[in-house]
Formats: C-alpha cells, structure tokens, sequence
C-alpha cells in the first residue's frame, strides 16, 4: 500500500460511495498503446476515434481477469471510465487498459492508477490495420 494515510481516504471514499473516473481520449497513431499523459499534452489533439471499446482490467495476471470499467469513445474519441472497485488509484496493484474497435489493432498498456485523476488522461493510441 502507498501508505497508511492513502489507505483511510480511499477507506472514506469508498464508505460513502464515491466513484473512480478516468478520463482521456482515443486517438490514430503509430503504436497500440495507452498512456498517462498531462491533460494539456499536445498528443491529445491528434484525430479523435469514435467508436473504441475501452476497458479497466483489474490485476491482468490472474486467471480470471476482471473487467471493472467499460466504456466507448465518443464521436471525438473522448472517454471516461468509471469504476466503483476498492482501491481504485491508491492501492499498490497493476490494472490493464485495453481498446479496441474494427480496423484497428488492440493496444493495451499495463499501468498503476493515479490517484489525482484531475492530473491526467489517459492517450489511447490505436494502429490502423487491425481486424
């Protein structure tokens, strides 16, 4: 765990209900990834892509992964996850984005989750070509 004070607030959060949202944006590029990028970061300006299927997987090495967040990108390719899952951003643990849509390739990035969302977006970058 970060530490014991992250610990109580994501405790309280999660006792009163609050949600984790993730914000960003599918964009067409060169590489099937997905990053955490500054939300004025100029790769964010790129062609939006309607469309993609975005997913949060939580702990991707077990054999029973666990979608916990689903959502597709709008007509400019912005989106938002949203997960009410304990721990989300504060706990010490691995999650999974994976995207996909018809024409591209899948691109998925393994990543630990901010716990200031307000900081960051996450730059999904699908190469065209895919199924």
């Amino acid at each position: 765990m970060r530490s014991p004070l992250l610990a109580l607030i994501g405790t309280a959060l999660a006792a009163t209900g609050c949600g984790y949202q993730l914000q960003g944006r599918a964009v067409a590029g060169g590489f099937g990834t997905a990053i955490l990028v500054h939300p004025q970061d100029a790769r964010l300006g790129g062609a939006g892509v309607p469309g993609v299927r975005v997913q949060l997987v939580r702990d991707p090495d077990r054999m029973r992964r666990e979608v916990v967040a689903e959502t597709v990108s709008d007509a400019q390719g912005d989106f938002t996850l949203k997960t009410s899952s304990f721990g989300a951003g504060w706990m010490d643990e691995r999650w999974e984005i994976v995207a996909t849509r018809s024409g591209y390739a899948t691109a998925q990035s393994r990543m630990e989750l901010p716990l200031d969302t307000r900081a960051v977006r996450v730059q999904v970058e699908l190469e065209g070509g895919g199924r």
